[in-house]
């Protein structure tokens, strides 16, 4: 094991890396078919139903946007469609939708650039979130400096076959631009709901854009919500909501954060979950602890903790925190408290890698690597065992 040496992973509790090679460096999605991602998932065999079932190939497309585009091209409700889970949007990704009564025809004829619908089946049940047996990967890395290449590459390999891969939460759980979503969350769990709000609205990250760094750096000064208001980008719609709530109630945070949408709100407590877990996580490997076939709390009021040295690193982690079980009960916001559960410390994969020229760039390789990850497992964990490289020039 190796201690990460990078700010952001300090930040969001990647501590440590697992494997100790000195990582290839290089640099990811230079273009959008260098990251592909595509569903695994029991096929639907009904034949009948309301349900049409479909392939979602999307390139640079995120998600949410794409089927709210399905949606407006063929002037039916987005509650009519539905999926297993959100992918990537610099990507190539392919994923499984449904839709509710509308025809396969009509689904045939739709014409977006970077979307196509194809595999059409008539089903009974709606596609959920969740809904699949995982993810299959085919990433290219770019810009690799000529050298043991290969050797770094099989020997990452091999240590993450006996020692297993890290379950971490990945950077997009929390963001890159502004990681503050644990923060928010951790505010919210603590009942430091001002806090929490001004995490949010304020407090400026330097790789912003220059005109939310200096809205943000005013309200922070400040707290005049009205002028913030007419400062804040129209862009920034989720703050803007916030902020013409606190024009007229300048006290109610509670009330400001419910402007969020409730999904949005809850994803800022799993957030803190989440970074609790990375935590935990990061001192099993520092102690050297075996991580496969062993779970770690998602914290939640209900939760208790493991048995031995492991339940013992739980407890100093909650009070280096200055947190207990019992703050997930969120009295002010109730629609937020979490029970708690559990998550895999490790995932066992097969990964396989091929290393060629780099045709975009002369002189240096370009390494080709395939695996598979289940639901809710990242694929940036496994790559910086890879790269070790500065994830903010990913």
């Amino acid at each position: 094991m190796m201690q990460s040496w990078y700010e952001l992973d300090r930040i969001l509790g990647l501590e440590q890396f697992i494997t100790d090679t000195r990582g290839v460096g290089g640099k990811l999605r230079i273009l959008v078919e260098d990251f592909i991602v595509e569903e695994r998932f029991e096929p639907c065999e009904d034949g009948e139903g309301e349900y049409v079932h479909f392939i979602l190939e999307k390139y640079n497309w995120d998600t949410i946007r794409a089927i709210t585009q399905l949606s407006r091209v063929l002037r039916v409700s987005l509650k009519r469609f539905g999926y297993a889970g959100t992918k990537d949007k610099r990507a190539l990704t392919r994923q499984r939708v449904s839709a509710w009564r509308i025809d396969e025809e009509e689904l045939s004829k739709v014409s977006i650039p970077g979307l196509r619908l194809y595999g059409f089946t008539r089903c009974r049940e709606r596609v959920n979130l969740g809904d699949l047996l995982g993810n299959e990967f085919t990433i290219v890395i770019r810009r690799l400096k000529d050298g043991n290449i290969e050797e770094t590459v099989s020997e990452t390999t091999t240590q993450l076959r006996e020692r297993g891969v890290p379950n971490y939460f990945g950077y997009q759980r929390f963001g890159t631009v502004r990681p503050n979503t644990h923060l928010v969350g951790r505010a919210i769990v603590q009942g430091d709901l001002e806090e929490a709000v001004m995490l949010y609205l304020a407090r400026p990250y330097p790789g912003e854009r220059s005109d939310a760094y200096e809205a943000r750096r005013f309200l922070d000064e400040t707290r005049d919500y009205r002028r913030a208001l007419e400062l804040f980008p129209a862009r920034l719609h989720y703050e803007r909501n916030m902020l013409s709530h606190l024009s007229t109630r300048p006290r109610d945070f509670a009330g400001a954060l419910r402007r969020l949408p409730k999904k949005l709100r809850r994803m800022l407590v799993h957030a803190y979950q989440s970074y609790l877990f990375n935590r935990i996580l990061s001192r099993l490997i520092e102690e050297g602890m075996e991580i496969r076939q062993r779970e770690i709390p998602l914290f939640g009021y209900s939760s208790e903790f493991s048995p031995g040295r492991q339940g013992e690193i739980e407890r100093e982690v909650l009070e280096e925190e200055g947190v207990a079980l019992e703050n997930f009960r969120i009295k002010p916001l109730p629609e937020l408290s979490m029970p708690g559960s559990k998550r895999s410390a490790a995932v066992e994969t097969s990964i396989s890698h091929t290393l060629g020229e780099d045709e975009l760039n002369p002189g240096m390789k370009r390494l080709t690597v395939k695996f598979f990850l289940p639901p809710g497992s990242y694929a940036t964990s496994l790559l910086r065992e890879y790269m070790k490289a500065d994830p903010l020039d990913y």
